[in-house]
């Protein structure tokens, strides 16, 4: 089934000191924070690509950024720990545990307060932003690379170095199932927000796609030779796959067809993110920029 076409048109390129990791929008669409292996999160504005604001602390790179419904920010570091920032760049509350090398990934509810990361120790962590540790999942025999929060913040996905996915419920706090099919190390796992259904991408440049019952669905070559990034649009239409081929790969779900191929930076893209309006795609880079794209139908 064929695709609907899609462009991105090149708006503003935004530089860190180091590789970019992570970036993501604020809730109303006007700001966007990127993270890097420079240590620090900046703050931009969209509308014009002004810095705004350095959010500093963290004693190694910073894997991950995102937003609280509330506006408060997270980061996640190699440095083992989770940073709670006010709107404005106030440091609130740290958060401690993962024991063993890196924290490698994180990821933030769409609302309500819940958090989980994942690192080196092979532990998912599930955190409550106003008051700490959770629970510790145990499960996976190696790094855990990936984690996601299904829309209703029920469900995480977690992936790693043991070519598996686990879910796990969120209210037992245990795993509901081992999701096996991919043959390489797990690289990305995202929640359509429309719905329970996973997306996930290797080190194969191979795309699966999941529901809620772990049921797989699909196996798609994607014509990377490394996927490390996936992101959801907000209605689910479309997902956008980020590889090591420094190329942006736009995704029909619903005919599972590509509808775009972009050469938008020299490397590795290691963060991807939309808009909540849909209307511009974000793109982090090994090679120290954020770019953002005007996300145009055509």
């Amino acid at each position: 089934m064929a695709g609907t076409d899609v462009q991105l048109e090149p708006e503003r390129s935004l530089t860190h000191h180091n590789a970019a990791y992570w970036a993501a929008f604020s809730n109303d669409g006007r700001q966007i924070a990127t993270a890097s292996l420079d240590n620090t999160v900046k703050l931009w504005n969209v509308a014009d690509g002004q810095h705004v604001g350095t959010l500093k602390g963290h004693g190694d790179g910073v894997a991950f950024v995102g937003y609280l419904k509330d506006g408060r920010i997270v980061t996640a570091s190699l440095d083992k720990s989770l940073k709670i920032w006010s709107a404005e760049g106030g440091l609130k509350s740290t958060l401690t545990g993962h024991q063993a090398d890196y924290l490698t990934c994180a990821a933030v509810a769409r609302s309500g307060t819940l958090l989980a990361s994942g690192g080196f120790d092979k532990t998912v962590r599930l955190w409550d932003a106003d008051s700490g540790s959770l629970a510790v999942l145990t499960g996976h025999e190696a790094a855990v690379q990936t984690v996601a929060i299904s829309a209703d913040a029920t469900l995480v996905a977690s992936g790693g170095s043991d070519r598996s996915i686990r879910l796990w419920d969120v209210e037992s706090k245990g795993m509901r199932q081992v999701l096996s099919g991919h043959n390489a190390v797990v690289e990305a796992v995202a929640f359509s927000p429309a719905d329970k259904v996973i997306a996930s991408a290797d080190a194969e440049g191979r795309l699966r796609f999941w529901d809620e019952k772990g049921n797989s669905r699909e196996n798609l070559e994607s014509g990377a030779p490394r996927l490390k990034s996936l992101a959801f649009s907000a209605d689910g239409h479309w997902l956008a796959c980020g590889g090591q081929d420094g190329m942006v790969r736009i995704l029909d779900v619903k005919a599972r067809s590509l509808s775009s191929v972009l050469t938008a930076h020299k490397n590795t893209i290691y963060g991807l993110a939309f808009s909540p309006d849909g209307k511009r795609l974000a793109s982090a880079g090994f090679d120290r920029t954020i770019r953002i794209w005007r996300f145009v139908v055509a």
